[in-house]
């Protein structure tokens, strides 16, 4: 006999303690003034295309970091919001 999906027992799980990808997306950007592209990120941290650029627009809202389109019209490059000279 098959149990039902209604009698299975459902299991919180807790979050891993320590840096949300937001806020390690943010670090490696910082660490790359020259700029990196979404597949970078993606590969850096072993996280989907989809959820980086969910935390990337989440990151230029907040204009902790600013993007440039590259000659290629679907690629943007992310860097470090700089800071104005006086």
């Amino acid at each position: 006999m098959i149990p039902s999906i209604l009698t299975l027992p459902i299991q919180i799980i807790s979050p891993t303690p320590g840096l949300n990808t937001t806020e390690r997306i943010l670090i490696l950007i910082q660490n790359h003034p020259q700029g990196i592209t979404v597949k970078e990120l993606s590969h850096a941290l072993n996280r989907p295309v989809s959820m980086i650029n969910h935390c990337l627009k989440v990151l230029v809202a907040l204009r902790k970091i600013e993007a440039k389109r590259t000659l290629s019209p679907s690629q943007w490059i992310y860097y470090p919001i700089s800071t104005p000279q006086n």
